[in-house]
């Protein structure tokens, strides 16, 4: 049978620019999630080990991949770096966590988000993210030539 039988008629291919973009809030209450689930254990969030904006391939041809990095130290301090862009600003960019639970940090946190009570810093450190891309993208234009 042909797939135009059945599937129907051929489509348009969707590119990533078609996409509906979510908003740094979403973005960022996205990050938070893998967070808690980074520290749940189970099927922790991975991203592809890249090496020169290339991804790492192993002896069998697959993609590499390492867990994300969590967003507290080994020195009980909590440094959310969401898109690997440090959310806080400045020298004081973390806080010291104490007795409380890394999971009631990130909760809090999101809460927070969703809330509102973070909305200037969103704002900020989603231009530092576009910023960022913005140069990725110019030297990438640059390399293709």
């Amino acid at each position: 049978m042909l797939l135009e039988e059945l599937l129907g008629p051929r489509v348009k291919t969707k590119s990533s620019q078609e996409k509906q973009d979510l908003t740094p809030k979403e973005v960022l209450v996205l990050d938070i999630d893998n967070q808690l689930l980074l520290l749940n254990g189970n099927k922790p969030p991975v991203k592809y080990l890249k090496k020169n904006g290339k991804i790492c391939k192993n002896k069998e041809g697959r993609p590499k991949k390492r867990r994300i990095k969590s967003w507290f130290s080994s020195d009980n301090q909590f440094k959310p770096t969401p898109n690997g862009i440090t959310f806080f600003q400045g020298v004081k960019n973390c806080f010291n966590i104490g007795t409380h639970s890394k999971v009631d940090v990130l909760t809090n946190f999101k809460d927070e988000i969703i809330k509102g009570s973070y909305d200037s810093e969103i704002e900020l450190w989603y231009k530092l993210c576009e910023a960022r891309n913005s140069r990725i993208k110019k030297s990438k234009m640059n390399c293709s030539r």
